[in-house]
């Protein structure tokens, strides 16, 4: 979904939806929930015989349909409701996050069959999905800037929007030839001998943790890394420290994915568009840079998990707070007020990201049953429901969020 949000200055501004698009688009993709609940229940009736091969099968394919769907309908508009809608875009954006939400879930489920260490190279590969659109954002270029200019015949000032170096058609194009080689990707680790000349399989029987039990005995003297990590021995984890890592996973969720998505615009427009698409191609770095950190550190204990969470709602609801502002915030149409936040929404992705990876590490490590990286991703899901819901409500329906309209002066 990293692609779809990294476009968005460029969407918002020819979609009849305008700032609400994104508070739509997070809803969009929390009712895409009902695939990943789907696969809950399969989980729950088969048990053991699950298997989530076919699933991720399936959703790359559905991935790949979505994506070029993407670039043929996303600035097509149906008339609904007395109203133009973006109707083919949320179709397909629908989709796209059936492949974003299930993912979650399999991902995670899949990764059971490989030690401990390899779980980082998933973390990793997932960042990468957001450093590679970015980099094809920035040769795309600054799009959507406003210039006012003076209509001669109604004398009053007309925004006219800058061009990209090229379309976000094929912008969409390049991201689906993406999800082309990561199905082949997965083929080559079905079909081929890599993990076994890797050496990176792990057999899923009896007791989960015994490989990692191993890895802590085995050690060599000097790996102080994986030494420091040995805070999680066999079945060392309570159920208490489990929930308690679930629910703080549940709450980062519904900041990072739930409510910042759905607030991008009221909270970074006020600024300039230049800050909106400066935020929008960086901020999705912080997942990769949390992921290479977590290859050094890849878990921390749970007191600074839980001081970390704290700590990052806290930015998240300061610029909720900023989205409030609207249409004219603290700093508004300044440099530092632009360069404020974006540090500040890059610099709580980072916290939040490294929190959830730390935290999955910690249950793949310690927690005594091979389901609880699959109810990670579980807590995932719930989040961006529990963060998308009340902020479609409150900007659609309530409207407490206002926005701005171009070539007008709001703060004096």
């Amino acid at each position: 979904m990293y692609t779809v949000w990294i476009e968005l200055p460029l969407i918002v501004i020819s979609a009849p939806e305008q700032w609400t698009l994104p508070s739509i688009l997070s809803l969009v993709i929390s009712l895409a929930n009902i695939s990943p609940f789907l696969v809950i229940i399969l989980r729950w009736k088969l048990d053991e015989r699950f298997s989530e091969i076919p699933f991720i099968y399936s959703i790359i394919v559905v991935g790949i349909v979505a994506c070029f769907s993407i670039g043929l309908f996303w600035n097509v508009t149906v008339f609904i409701f007395d109203k133009q809608r973006s109707l083919p875009l949320l179709i397909t954006v629908f989709s796209l996050a059936v492949l974003d939400c299930t993912s979650s879930l399999v991902f995670y489920d899949y990764m059971k069959r490989f030690k401990a260490k390899y779980l980082q190279a998933m973390f990793f590969g997932e960042g990468l999905t957001a450093v590679i659109p970015t980099f094809i954002a920035i040769i795309q270029g600054v799009g959507g800037e406003v210039q006012c200019l003076q209509n001669n015949q109604t004398l009053t000032m007309e925004p006219v929007y800058s061009e990209p170096r090229f379309s976000v058609s094929i912008f969409f194009y390049l991201v689906t030839g993406i999800i082309c080689i990561s199905l082949s990707a997965f083929m080559i680790l079905r079909f081929t001998s890599i993990i076994k000349l890797a050496n990176a399989g792990h057999e899923i029987i009896k007791t989960y943790n015994d490989e990692t039990h191993q890895m802590f005995l085995t050690a060599p003297e000097n790996n102080s890394q994986i030494r420091k990590l040995s805070l999680s021995t066999p079945n060392s984890m309570t159920k208490q420290q489990y929930y308690i890592l679930q629910i703080f996973n549940i709450i980062n969720s519904t900041f990072l994915f739930g409510f910042l998505p759905a607030i991008i615009t009221y909270a970074l427009l006020p600024y300039g568009q230049k800050a909106f698409y400066y935020c929008s191609v960086l901020y999705p770095l912080a997942f990769p840079l949390a992921s290479f950190c977590a290859i050094f550190h890849p878990t921390i204990s749970i007191f600074r998990l839980v001081i970390c969470s704290i700590f990052g709602s806290l930015i998240c609801s300061f610029i909720i707070f900023i989205a409030f502002q609207s249409p004219c915030p603290i700093w508004a149409d300044t440099l530092h007020g632009a360069i404020f936040l974006i540090s500040i929404w890059f610099f709580v992705s980072f916290i939040l990201t490294y929190v959830r990876i730390a935290t999955g590490n910690h249950i793949k490590l310690a927690w005594k049953k091979d389901n609880g990286l699959f109810y990670v991703g579980v807590g995932v899901q719930m989040g961006i429901v529990l963060g998308a819901v009340p902020t479609y409500l409150i900007i659609n329906v309530f409207q407490l969020l206002h926005d701005r309209h171009p070539c007008i002066t709001y703060c004096v």
